[in-house]
């Protein structure tokens, strides 16, 4: 089993505006802002991979992506919601 990454986790919550804006606003600029342009970009692009999954509507989508923290997963159904809704 993968241990949680607190990185990618934080960089999913940083993209989708969790906790920070009051609808999601996914933002690569708010990811390489906190990470830097070494990490930034990579983390980001993991953050739309991630998001891609999730609203892909698996059940298993917390059992392949046991590396990402409960926030983020919030964070993730937070962001597709709000896009089923819109």
């Amino acid at each position: 089993m993968k241990a949680t990454e607190p990185r990618l986790t934080r960089a999913v919550v940083e993209w989708t505006g969790w906790g920070s804006t009051p609808e999601p606003a996914r933002d690569d600029a708010r990811v390489i802002a906190r990470f830097g342009h070494a990490a930034g970009p990579a983390l980001a692009k993991a953050a739309r991979r991630l998001e891609a999954d999730y609203s892909a509507g698996s059940a298993e989508f917390r059992s392949r992506h046991p590396e990402l923290g409960v926030e983020a997963v919030d964070a993730l159904a937070w962001a597709c919601a709000d896009e089923a809704l819109g």
